[in-house]
């Protein structure tokens, strides 16, 4: 293995992407591509309607998604590379052989929409009178470069779950054209509108004070999310069942409520009504929606793009690119291979090359960091995750002769990729590392 291991062994890697990954997408889907949607649609309107009110509404909107976006969404994009490229190097390094010229494309396209972002911006009150057609068109190409980036990096994070055809030809076209990448931009493209829609309602509820122009802001924005929220659920069944069916079976487990079927239905369908009825609400009857209830939807808004996050991240498992790469950066080729010559023997940034009756302890530990240390911690605040919860009180025969067969016990883990001796280092590491937690933590509670 070529390149060295960053562990967090309390918060755990999965969760350090996750925390950044989400930001960004909420501010990239929200801000960027539905808040530049919503935004020039409503200097358009403004324009038509010769209402002066909706025009200084787009431009305060403007403002905020200037902010916004090339603040907290451009730091938590490049958090997002640097987080993934410390934690997954493999997975990036093999994505990169792959898209480098579709990256290089994005990074284009996005240096362009931030250029337009400030040209809209800033030449409101220079382009106006016969010359406004031009800033209403410059709208309208930065909310196509918006929506053109996240075109371009769907197309990878569907190849990691649906590769297609690239895993055989590996082709740059199979992997950029596969199975799940058009269910999941217009899906996305949808929920940014949708999200928009439920972020900028409460904005609009607190800076807007003519209730009149509030009333015509949020109808139509209530227009926006009935559609959004049609296309949402019909792009969204498509993207589904576009999945692979290993990966279709583990959507209710990757949403944290295994064995809870009809508590996943309830509080999905409890959501998407939630928001439906803000939108009809919005539609019919806008002076009278209450701030707390449009704060409310923003907040389920959030934790829906959340879970779709989270969902389609574990659906994948046990591989980071299916079939080809499991999660802990293991090709599927190489297995057969470590288990033959040995995982340490390959890894060059470990400090381990083999393992011997001295340093038993310190091959395992390199091992878990290697191996084990992307989904699962020692002890952490996931508590699902972490060995000191699902290992207590296994002795390390035990807990070797489980791992061996993991991967056919919980089909979701990846085969583990080394030696037999390493095994058992691995397992003797875990039983110590426990003990040593499980210690800390009675001596911790006794002072307290």
């Amino acid at each position: 293995m070529e390149f060295p291991v960053v562990e967090f062994p309390w918060l755990g890697s999965g969760t350090v992407i996750a925390l950044i990954a989400v930001l960004h997408v909420v501010i990239n889907h929200a801000f960027a591509i539905g808040g530049s949607v919503l935004m020039v649609g409503l200097e358009h309107k403004g324009w038509k309607e010769n209402n002066p009110g909706l025009e200084q509404t787009a431009r305060k909107m403007s403002k905020w998604i200037l902010i916004i976006t090339t603040t907290v969404g451009a730091m938590t994009g490049v958090g997002i590379w640097f987080a993934t490229t410390v934690i997954q190097p493999y997975a990036i390094g093999s994505l990169l052989r792959v898209f480098f010229w579709a990256w290089f494309v994005e990074w284009i396209v996005f240096v362009t929409e931030v250029v337009l972002l400030l040209v809209y911006f800033y030449t409101w009150d220079r382009w106006t009178g016969a010359k406004k057609k031009w800033h209403i068109r410059t709208g309208v190409a930065l909310s196509i470069a918006s929506w053109l980036t996240m075109t371009i990096i769907t197309a990878v994070l569907a190849a990691m779950l649906t590769p297609g055809q690239w895993v055989e030809t590996r082709s740059f076209w199979d992997a950029v054209a596969n199975p799940t990448w058009l269910p999941s931009l217009m899906f996305r493209t949808f929920v940014a509108l949708a999200l928009a829609v439920a972020l900028f309602t409460p904005i609009m509820k607190m800076i807007v004070k003519d209730d009149g122009l509030q009333a015509k802001i949020l109808k139509y924005f209530g227009k926006w999310m009935l559609v959004s929220i049609y296309f949402m659920i019909a792009f969204g069944a498509w993207y589904v069942f576009s999945v692979p069916d290993k990966a279709y079976s583990m959507i209710v487990w990757a949403s944290g409520l295994q064995g809870k079927e009809q508590w996943f239905r309830m509080i999905n369908l409890g959501a998407l009504a939630i928001m439906l009825v803000m939108a009809l609400w919005l539609l019919n009857r806008p002076r009278k929606v209450p701030i707390v209830v449009s704060a409310l939807v923003a907040f389920v808004s959030i934790g829906l793009i959340g879970e779709f996050e989270m969902v389609r991240e574990a659906i994948r498992k046990p591989y980071v690119v299916y079939d080809y790469m499991y999660v802990n950066g293991v090709r599927v080729d190489q297995v057969e291979q470590f288990k033959q010559e040995g995982f340490l023997t390959n890894s060059k940034w470990l400090g381990v090359s083999n393992v011997t009756e001295q340093n038993r302890l310190e091959a395992g530990h390199a091992l878990y960091v290697a191996q084990c240390s992307s989904c699962h911690t020692i002890d952490g605040w996931r508590s699902k995750r972490a060995f000191a919860n699902r290992i207590q009180g296994w002795d390390a025969t035990q807990l070797s002769n489980y791992v061996n067969s993991l991967h056919n016990a919980r089909y979701f883990m990846p085969p583990f990729a080394g030696t037999d001796q390493e095994r058992q280092a691995l397992a003797e590491y875990l039983v110590q590392a426990v003990k040593e937690t499980s210690t800390a933590q009675q001596t911790a509670a006794k002072e307290r």
